[in-house]
């Protein structure tokens, strides 16, 4: 029995169309469309930075409508303690080579230049550095001399604890001088001075406080070592150890004791200027610091709404207290 089998015919697939299609797939992509909230913080992030440089810039000349000192007021006012200090070894200025810009002809020119160099204010600089310096080792001789006031026969009582004090004080003054001689060479107290920006106000007041104070260090260091050269001319021997390394380690003569007391109490008065007029300055500058704190503060009080709320420009605010 046969049996009839049907073949149906197998047709290929169409392989065009399927390729097709899938291309016109993958080239059809979504657009995207950007928000009007995006815009508006790309257009707020530009401003940003332009809106801060014009806040700086109005910090920078001023502070609540009340405008800046200009450059070297400050140093100006304070020129009665900085002369002081000069002769103590304590201030210089020191010319800055990079300050100048490629571009200047003084700076190009080497004939300008060896002139700018010799000009009466560069030579007075170079003189008060050199000054200084000779000052500092002086300085830190007498603090190594005064090293030597201790000896085998010190025994524990009043006598020790003089020597002890004495040593101590001596070697403060030192630091004192490297810290103030550090600062004048590396510039930092020049640039405080010059470019702190500072209110009128302040100028005027750190003029007369800077001036005060000079008057009463003057004052107090002529009454001092008046009274103590007398007491120390009047003094037994027991006080001759500022004389050191003499009479604690090298025998000295009766004849020649005056002078070496003489020359033993220069070195032991010379550490009063310097204390005196480092803490002078210490005053000056808090005082600057104080009032400028004081003054935000008290403009701050007046920018508060009632009900708490501030009605300034709180970033001016913050600018000006980190400055």
């Amino acid at each position: 029995m046969h049996r009839n089998f049907k073949m149906t015919a197998v047709h290929p697939l169409s392989r065009f169309n399927i390729m097709t299609k899938s291309t016109r797939v993958s080239r059809r992509r979504p657009r995207r469309s950007m928000s009007v909230d995006a815009v508006n913080s790309v257009v707020s992030d530009v401003s940003e930075p332009k809106q801060h440089s014009e806040e700086v810039h109005s910090e920078e000349a001023g502070f609540c409508g009340e405008p800046f000192a200009d450059d070297g007021e400050m140093l100006s006012s304070l020129s009665p303690l900085l002369f002081s200090m000069k002769l103590c070894g304590m201030y210089f200025q020191r010319g800055d080579r990079h300050r100048r810009r490629a571009d200047d002809p003084e700076w190009s020119n080497p004939a300008a230049a060896a002139a700018a160099a010799t000009t009466p204010g560069a030579s007075s600089t170079r003189l008060l550095r050199a000054y200084a310096t000779v000052v500092l080792i002086l300085v830190w001789l007498n603090a190594v001399r005064f090293a030597s006031v201790f000896s085998r026969s010190d025994r524990f009582g009043a006598i020790l604890f003089m020597k002890m004090t004495v040593f101590t004080w001596i070697g403060l003054t030192a630091l004192m001088q490297t810290a103030y001689y550090h600062a004048n060479h590396t510039g930092q107290l020049l640039k405080i001075l010059r470019k702190l920006p500072v209110t009128q106000d302040c100028v005027r007041g750190a003029g007369r406080y800077a001036t005060f104070l000079t008057a009463f260090t003057w004052t107090v260091l002529v009454v001092d070592l008046s009274l103590g050269a007398y007491f120390f001319a009047k003094s037994n021997a027991d006080h001759d150890f500022i004389l050191a390394p003499f009479v604690t380690h090298i025998p000295v003569s009766d004849d020649a004791i005056k002078i070496a007391r003489i020359f033993g109490y220069l070195g032991y008065a010379s550490a009063f200027p310097v204390i005196f007029f480092a803490h002078a300055m210490t005053n000056v500058m808090v005082y600057i610091f104080y009032s400028q704190f004081k003054k935000v503060k008290k403009n701050f009080r007046r920018a508060l709404l009632e009900g708490g709320q501030f009605g300034g420009n709180l970033s001016l605010f913050r600018l000006r207290h980190h400055r």
